[in-house]
């Protein structure tokens, strides 16, 4: 007859299927009887569909919630990464040891282009410079670069709004649209610069506006300027040298760890200073590792959360079955298929409600992932600055493989640990009151 259905549930009238026998079936994931007890904890499932929705919608709403959360972060904190790096940081640096402790631009190093490696990088040789200019005085870095590895790296010249980036031999200069306005300047202006050169004379020297550029807020934008590499030479030791004159070299490879790896064996080949992007931008360094601390802390907050709203009702779901579980024991069934039920009774809950959740993050990541989420227009106060460079307005969420695979295994956990108290109490209770 099998399972005959009552106004208190389901009972095994006829349970030859679930008692114990001398030769049991083989026990594959599809035999008659895993079949049938996966059919009972369905039906189980079904009987109060209330509690059950509770269930599935607590393990959904879980799982939902803590993806986006670590979507969030993850992609505000790649946003301000790509800020710092794309700038001209970079993912890490090598630099010259003296540069390398006092930041001293008199005693650069050698350096043949062939002999660096196959990942976008950029030699850099840097001035400290001031701007004179009838609305006044500013401080900020000259960077001389090799303009086609610095395009391929960091694509300033994508930024560039007005002008271009100066022609080969050309004394011009790509300034930030912050200072170009302040000091009212145009390409095809000429600005003059204020500078110490190796031999620690104070120099004075006309450039040619060549291009403005527009990039990561005004902070960034008055402290930074680009020129040829060669005009930086000049300035500083009076005439350019034919070979490649450099006091640091930025790397920004396909992802951190090749750039790290490349940045290494270079330094460790050179014998020169190997830096991370968070040892030359320790501010915005400390804004992530905030970020990842809130992200830590939330999670724990659901974590406990998900624990009591899952473990609870599982348990009184449970509790409610012990007429039906008692019966079950007198007529033999053994417990470990009591556990199996349990079992197929989880992995129910979890696929349902791991589908619908996927159903949620698949729809609002997707069109967050595409309109972002504009702060802007819930907190209207200025704009916010971290070592010049401007904190995002917009977030767009960043889904990478092992968010899902952290909510979805938390909450699996919890759900089969919340099944397994849930069997082992009852069981537990059936033969104290045996």
């Amino acid at each position: 007859m099998g399972i005959q259905a009552t106004r208190h549930g389901f009972y095994p009238w006829d349970c030859q299927g679930l008692r114990g026998s001398i030769n049991p079936p083989l026990r594959t994931p599809l035999n008659p009887e895993n079949r049938y007890l996966f059919k009972l904890a369905w039906k189980n499932i079904r009987r109060n569909p209330g509690r059950s929705f509770f269930i599935g919608f607590s393990v959904a709403l879980s799982v939902s919630i803590a993806v986006w959360v670590m979507a969030l972060f993850d992609g505000m904190n790649h946003q301000i990464e790509e800020a710092v790096v794309l700038g001209n940081v970079g993912y890490t640096q090598i630099q010259e040891k003296q540069y390398a402790s006092t930041t001293d631009p008199m005693n650069p190093v050698v350096f043949e282009a062939k002999t660096l490696p196959a990942v976008p990088y950029s030699p850099e040789i840097v001035l400290d410079a001031y701007l004179t200019a009838p609305e006044g005085t500013a401080g900020f870095q000259v960077i001389g670069v090799q303009f086609p590895l610095h395009a391929r790296a960091f694509g300033i010249d994508q930024a560039i709004i007005k002008g271009s980036w100066p022609a080969p031999g050309d004394r011009g200069i790509v300034i930030g649209e912050d200072t170009a306005d302040k000091f009212q300047l145009n390409p095809g202006d000429q600005m003059v610069l204020n500078f110490q050169d190796a031999k620690a004379e104070l120099r004075t020297e006309l450039v040619n506006v060549a291009g403005i550029y527009s990039k990561n807020g005004p902070g960034f934008e008055r402290v930074f300027a680009y020129v040829d590499g060669d005009l930086v030479e000049e300035f500083l030791f009076g005439a350019a040298d034919p070979r490649v004159l450099v006091h640091r070299v930025a790397f920004k490879g396909p992802d951190y760890a090749t750039s790290e790896a490349a940045s290494l064996a270079l330094a460790a080949e050179t014998g020169l200073v190997h830096k991370t992007w968070k040892d030359l931008n320790p501010e915005m360094a400390v804004v992530l590792d905030f970020h990842d601390g809130m992200v830590k802390f939330f999670f724990i907050i659901v974590g406990l959360t998900v624990i009591v709203t899952i473990l609870t009702p599982v348990s009184m779901l449970w509790q409610e079955r012990q007429g039906e579980l008692r019966m079950m024991s007198v007529i033999g069934v053994p417990p470990g298929k009591i556990w199996r039920m349990g079992l197929f009774e989880a992995l129910s809950m979890g696929v349902l409600a791991g589908t619908a959740s996927t159903v949620v993050l698949v729809a609002v990541l997707l069109w967050q992932g595409h309109q972002g989420i504009a702060f802007k227009t819930m907190n209207e106060q200025p704009e916010m600055e971290r070592a010049g460079i401007l904190l995002p307005r917009v977030v767009y969420p960043r889904l990478r493989p092992h968010h899902p695979a952290i909510a979805y295994g938390f909450v699996l956990v919890v759900v089969g640990v919340s099944y397994g108290w849930a069997v082992w109490s009852v069981q537990r209770r059936l033969r104290r009151q045996a």
